[in-house]
């Protein structure tokens, strides 16, 4: 059987290792758009803190027969009549390929949340010199190489992202300076008690918090990056990260014409609206609710692993 996993990030990497674990005859093949193995997203805020390195974050993969990666390779489309995805090599675009799968699974994740805030990112989707997201490996080495540089930083979001960013910046030494648009910090977690001690924990690992503020502008220049806030401060910083949550990626899937609502809408067996595709993690919504978290994501990999193998073809998905 061909099995083709779009994704090599935490939950497609783990989904080849199950799957190769109950059938290594089976022919997977695992695409990745970034052109690094499977790494530990888990870790990046200890690696812009310089507590571990690249290689510490990397994940073990099985390395045998029966098992393909092609990373730094973008899937453009899904032909689920002649079952088949097309790919692009990141490295020549022009370059196409299509693949056949037996079993198709979306791995895809999330991709950062970037509010609509002027001078934030630049018409062709690059950013300014002195800003960067906060999600991927190529992400964290901009944010490394800015701060290597750098006495003071923004961080733009108050949630679980956003002070991952700060504490590894200001393990770095940097001043910091949080700026959330909510009234008080990890509001889907926490209360507003329990965010005031946030904030003073915060406060003595150096960084700042400002609480219930729209930033509606971000102006760079050579040596400088301010936000522009709605009640007209200004704040300037050396470099400026943004962490304002993610969202499903499910672009692949909405071309393809697989059901979704916020995520790939998903049964107990983690089977799209094809039962030929499956779909699991940060992309896929099960029962009304759109993951995020790693253990659930390995969880599912091991139900479709299961369904897939015929190891337990009745296996079903009944956590959040």
């Amino acid at each position: 059987m061909r099995v083709v996993i779009v994704g090599c990030g935490m939950a497609g990497a783990r989904l080849a290792t199950e799957v190769h674990g109950r059938a290594p005859e089976h022919d997977v093949t695992v695409l990745g758009a970034e052109p690094h193995r499977a790494y530990n997203r888990i870790q990046l805020a200890n690696l812009i803190a310089g507590k571990t390195g690249e290689d510490a974050i990397a994940l073990v993969e099985p390395a045998s027969r029966g098992v393909a990666r092609r990373l730094g390779v973008t899937v453009t489309a899904i032909d689920r009549d002649a079952c088949t995805v097309s790919t692009s090599d990141g490295s020549d675009p022009a370059r196409c390929d299509s693949l056949p799968y037996d079993r198709l699974v979306l791995a895809t994740g999330s991709r950062p949340l970037l509010p609509p805030i002027k001078g934030l990112v630049h018409d062709d989707g690059t950013f300014p010199a002195r800003v960067a997201p906060f999600r991927t490996l190529d992400d964290c080495r901009r944010i490394v190489t800015l701060a290597d540089r750098a006495r003071t930083a923004l961080v733009l979001g108050g949630g679980l992202l956003g002070l991952e960013a700060a504490r590894g910046l200001a393990a770095r030494g940097l001043t910091v300076t949080v700026l959330h648009a909510v009234g008080h910090l990890m509001e889907r977690q926490l209360d507003p008690p329990a965010s005031a001690v946030l904030v003073s924990s915060l406060d003595a690992l150096g960084v700042g918090v400002e609480l219930d503020v729209a930033t509606v502008a971000v102006e760079s220049h050579d040596d400088r990056v301010e936000a522009v806030l709605g009640d007209g401060r200004r704040l300037g910083a050396d470099m400026f990260v943004v962490a304002c949550g993610v969202r499903p990626e499910t672009t692949l899937a909405e071309r393809a014409g697989l059901a979704v609502e916020r995520g790939v809408v998903v049964d107990d067996r983690l089977r799209t609206s094809d039962p030929r595709i499956f779909a699991l993690g940060d992309c896929a919504q099960h029962d009304g609710v759109v993951g995020g978290l790693v253990a659930p994501a390995w969880e599912q990999a091991k139900v479709v692993a299961d369904v897939i193998t015929g190891a337990r073809p009745l296996a079903g998905a009944h956590g959040r």
